[in-house]
């Protein structure tokens, strides 16, 4: 008889079905942190010299399988659409709230899990990984979003593949630190707003009172995203927006007026190998060129020693003064709109784990100003300018994989 660990997924060399079955059959609580079949981009086939007629191996053969850890749709699905665009067959272990995934044309299979993906270290995640990884092939194990990231990375010594590149633990949660980012800006001599950290609303309250509103300010939870728990006080309604503020510590910043921006690496031992910044307004998307912001985010990397992907927030005030405001330490909303305007961050670390999929190179970063328009931005400016290939690229995007846009579209899918 084999051995049956205490938590019932008998470790054996079942079918394929076997796992899908008993993942299948475990109970799936809901997650506690919210709810082209070919690639946009083939990967080039190397030349061979015409006297030269090796057997040729099988398109499956070659194909490399990577697992997507996933506990929401939106950003996994981006995720997902850059891990596939390397040529690798993707499949998707995920919560209740990743399910719509399993529409997508580019989802080799989805897996519901039944653990909760919540930031932690899981030996119980492992074993569901490692039974895919034995009955799969899987030769790489991916995160899709913060949660998935943080348990990976807690939990990479007890999976049985290699994952993709990621920070300690440590950095993880340093970077994720709103506070402990702003510090780091200090350090480093790079700019960033005027902070205070608050323990509760009421010592918040009394110093906002002492202060008074020479300018306005605004308060922020320590970790989290997309401005979630941003509150701005700018001298009216201070009470009802103190209510407002349901999370402890708290962070307060000068509010600094200005076009929002972002920045994003993908960081090996200490060094930037692709880098983009970019904006994005009114469905255009624009990748642009900046050695200011290089160099300052050349700094963190350097100081840290930092390998992975890496988002950052900013501010570019009407002076052209950038004020750094987060870090985000994994994959973020825009990686695929990166991959359209010419820089893969996903195929970058499939390299570095050696999935020759994408050429070394100094540093892969755009070399002057691209823009990507949606399909409803091309409607809008039709006559003023011309459809480029790369907006062809993302209407290609969205609609080759028509399910999971509806999805969005229609916000069936978060």
């Amino acid at each position: 008889m084999k051995p049956v660990p205490s938590h019932g997924l008998p470790l054996n060399d079942s079918p394929a079905r076997g796992t899908e079955a008993r993942l299948s059959a475990r109970p799936r609580p809901a997650s506690r942190l919210g709810r082209m079949s070919r690639p946009l981009y083939e990967p080039a086939a190397p030349l061979l010299p015409s006297t030269v007629e090796p057997k040729q191996p099988s398109a499956v053969a070659q194909r490399q399988r990577l697992l997507l850890v996933a506990d929401a749709f939106q950003l996994a699905y981006r995720v997902l659409r850059c891990a596939r665009a390397t040529g690798a067959e993707i499949y998707v272990l995920g919560n209740a709230g990743s399910t719509a995934l399993r529409f997508s044309r580019h989802c080799a299979r989805f897996f519901p899990s039944g653990c909760i993906i919540h930031g932690q270290r899981d030996p119980e995640l492992a074993l569901e990984i490692n039974c895919l990884v034995r009955e799969y092939g899987i030769s790489l194990v991916l995160p899709a979003d913060a949660a998935s990231t943080r348990s990976l990375i807690a939990t990479r010594d007890l999976i049985q593949a290699p994952c993709f590149p990621l920070p300690s633990l440590a950095e993880f949660d340093l970077l994720n630190d709103k506070w402990a980012f702003a510090s780091l800006c200090r350090k480093l001599a790079i700019r960033h707003p005027r902070s205070s950290l608050f323990p509760d609303t009421d010592g918040l309250a009394r110093a906002i009172t002492a202060r008074g509103f020479n300018t306005p300010l605004v308060a922020k939870p320590l970790s989290r995203s997309g401005g979630v728990g941003f509150v701005l006080f700018d001298g009216t309604d201070t009470e009802r927006r103190l209510r407002a503020i349901s999370y402890e510590p708290i962070l307060l910043q000068e509010f600094i007026s200005g076009e929002p921006i972002g920045a994003s690496v993908y960081a090996h031992r200490g060094k930037i190998e692709a880098f983009i910044a970019h904006h994005y307004r009114r469905r255009v998307y624009r990748a642009f060129p900046n050695d200011q912001i290089y160099g300052d985010l050349q700094k963190i990397v350097e100081h840290l020693t930092l390998t992975g992907v890496y988002n950052f927030d900013m501010i570019l005030a009407p002076d052209g003064a950038v004020h750094y405001l987060e870090c985000n330490p994994r994959v973020f909303y825009k990686i695929n709109l990166s991959m359209v305007a010419g820089v893969n961050f996903v195929a970058h670390g499939l390299s570095d784990r050696g999935h020759h999929m994408h050429p070394r190179m100094d540093c892969d970063r755009v070399e002057q100003e691209v823009r990507v328009r949606f399909p409803e931005a091309l409607l809008l400016s039709f006559l003023r300018a011309r459809p480029t290939l790369r907006d062809w690229a993302m209407a290609t995007y969205l609609y080759s994989d028509p399910v999971p846009y509806l999805l969005e579209k229609l916000k069936l899918a978060v």
